[in-house]
């Protein structure tokens, strides 16, 4: 059972859940209500690994970061990725203006996600190369001490003492993929795979130089407060490219897709909230490790999406959602024991 003071964090969101639901099936009737609990339940699934990660990151903002981006933060994940950004893709790879690509969203729907299917292996390389650089540069550290795999952990962290290497290994990664690809797709893919990795780097880069140096000033920690608000929000983008493109396999009505969507992103708000303030990562210190392993799943399973994709196979999104969920529920059972290995005064053998 949740403490009573769990649950509260939890309240809000499955009001709204619950009244958005209500609302679509007095509006549209019982088939657009179920489509939109199927992906309200694809949003949670491929979404719940990104509250953990966007817990340990909200530690480090203000208190007024951490409201921008629990309220400000909402909106850009939902209208600017889920809405803005498939236009931005859906323009640039159809050859279309951008009154085009909106005329075609809001009036037709199959012409839009034909478009958005001719988009959707640069979506795929940004996507996934982001979030396999995510994946890497957690455990190829060298200064990296608690390790849920040890064995493998323990190797990776070695390795991270050469420097670079994470970023080779996506390269290459990057590039093998990119040869087997058709010709005239591989400088597209290749060019917003290094778009995705470059942004990882800088955004981390830059956060983590600015956290060096938060003790020399006031402006220098805001600044690493801003810095780490704008990787939040990039990692936020890159979780919900998987997720929007699935949607247009279920529906192609848009409304939709974005009230499906819009209230499962409120509810992982809520989950980093509560994870965030009642430092459960801290209690639950294997929990990091098993959602940075279904970051690695997602963004593989993204680049390979692209693949086969081109050779006329679908990997459901069911599946996706599924790995995730299993690898943090192991991480969080492994966690308990932990927590009650400690309770017992039994010390953890290294």
């Amino acid at each position: 059972m949740l403490p009573g003071r769990y649950l509260r964090y939890l309240v809000f969101p499955l009001g709204c859940c619950a009244a958005g639901i209500a609302v679509v099936l007095g509006v549209m009737g019982l088939e657009a209500a179920w489509i939109t609990l199927v992906l309200l339940a694809l949003e949670i699934s491929l979404s719940f690994d990104n509250a953990v990660v966007n817990a340990r990151v909200l530690d480090k903002l203000t208190p007024g970061q951490q409201r921008f981006f629990l309220t400000w933060g909402l909106v850009i994940p939902v209208f600017g990725v889920r809405f803005i950004g498939p236009l931005v893709m859906v323009a640039l790879a159809g050859g279309v203006g951008m009154g085009q690509a909106l005329d075609a969203a809001l009036h037709h729907p199959e012409l839009y996600r034909e478009l958005l299917e001719k988009a959707e292996p640069r979506i795929l390389a940004f996507g996934g190369m982001f979030l396999l650089m995510v994946f890497l540069r957690y455990f190829f550290d060298e200064a990296k001490t608690l390790h849920w795999f040890k064995p493998l952990e323990r190797r990776l962290s070695d390795a991270g003492r050469i420097e670079a290497l994470e970023i080779a290994l996506a390269l290459i990664l990057l590039l093998v993929l990119d040869l087997a690809l058709p010709g005239e797709m591989r400088a597209s893919v290749m060019i917003a795979g290094v778009i995705g990795l470059v942004l990882q780097l800088l955004s981390t880069s830059l956060s983590e130089a600015f956290g060096d140096e938060e003790q020399a000033g006031a402006r220098l920690a805001a600044g690493g407060g801003l810095v780490s608000l704008l990787y939040l929000e990039l990692l936020d983008a890159s979780f919900s490219l998987d997720g929007t493109i699935g949607a247009f396999a279920i529906t192609s009505n848009l409304g939709l897709i974005l009230t499906g969507l819009g209230l499962g992103a409120l509810f992982i708000r809520s989950l980093t909230l509560l994870l965030s303030r009642e430092k459960a990562l801290d209690q639950l210190v294997y929990l990091e490790h098993g959602a940075h392993y279904a970051i690695g799943a997602l963004g593989l399973l993204m680049l390979a999406g692209i693949w086969l994709h081109e050779h006329r196979i679908e990997v459901p999104e069911w599946v996706t959602g599924l790995v995730g969920l299993m690898l943090l529920a192991l991480s969080f059972w492994d966690s308990m024991r932990h927590r009650r290995r400690l309770a017992g005064a039994t010390p953890e053998r290294p």
